[in-house]
């Protein structure tokens, strides 16, 4: 019974060891694989171009519906087109307050006469005497400072009435296993499209810029839940 007993431990422990082994290689084999072997795919296309119809065999350069003018610039004005954004957004704010409060209350009554005759009470005069001092002072400042500049390439998704361009683009960026994104979206106007094909970030009307990432080093500066859940409950 003993030696059954001690066969079977031993099987055990040498199922727990190739368990184990195979969990290390697994790791091994992840760690090992690069992502930079693996056929990038872009990402999705916000809007695509309008369809140009094909050319009409009659002999001209012009055709209506082609959307293609003999004289234009190459800035971008239709769904589509591509527009370089160069995000340029830098925010200061401060804030400081003072505040201080002081009171002071004397109170004081006595009995100089009554009916005639001084008051007494065991060889003491009746009087009330009171005072009350109150201060209160409170300071407070805040400073806030951020600043965010990088290139980015949108695509004009909307073409509105007045001219005015809707764009919308995004960048992923992997580097040390954690993944980078760089989102941007609003509206611009034509007017604003340098000749370079280029608009700033400080011209984008309802503009939305997101620069997010997730990996060990984002993991390491959040906060954790639990964390997290007692300092949204904690009064002080």
């Amino acid at each position: 019974m003993m030696a059954f007993r001690s066969h079977g431990a031993a099987r055990l422990a040498r199922f727990l060891a190739a368990g184990l082994a195979a969990l290390l290689l697994g790791a091994c084999a992840s760690s090992l694989d690069h992502t930079a072997e693996k056929p990038l795919k872009t990402l999705p296309i916000p809007a695509e171009p309008e369809s140009m119809t094909a050319h009409a065999a009659n002999g001209a350069i012009w055709q209506p519906g082609t959307n293609i003018s003999l004289f234009e610039d190459s800035r971008a004005h239709r769904v589509g087109d591509l527009i370089t954004v160069v995000i340029q957004e830098n925010a200061n704010a401060s804030k400081s307050t003072t505040t201080a409060v002081n009171k002071s209350d004397d109170v004081s009554a006595g009995l100089s006469s009554f009916f005639g005759r001084v008051p007494s009470l065991a060889g003491y005069t009746p009087s009330l005497g009171a005072t009350s001092t109150a201060k209160f002072a409170g300071n407070g400042s805040t400073a806030q400072s951020n600043a965010f500049t990088t290139t980015l390439q949108a695509t004009v998704v909307k073409v509105m009435s007045n001219g005015n361009l809707e764009i919308s683009g995004q960048k992923e960026v992997m580097l040390n296993g954690g993944h980078e994104y760089i989102r941007v979206a609003g509206v611009v106007r034509a007017a604003d499209v340098t000749p370079q094909n280029s608009v700033s970030s400080t011209q984008i009307a309802d503009a939305r810029v997101e620069y997010s990432g997730n990996g060990d080093v984002y993991t390491a500066a959040k906060v954790p839940w639990l964390t997290s859940f007692f300092l949204s409950i904690w009064p002080f």
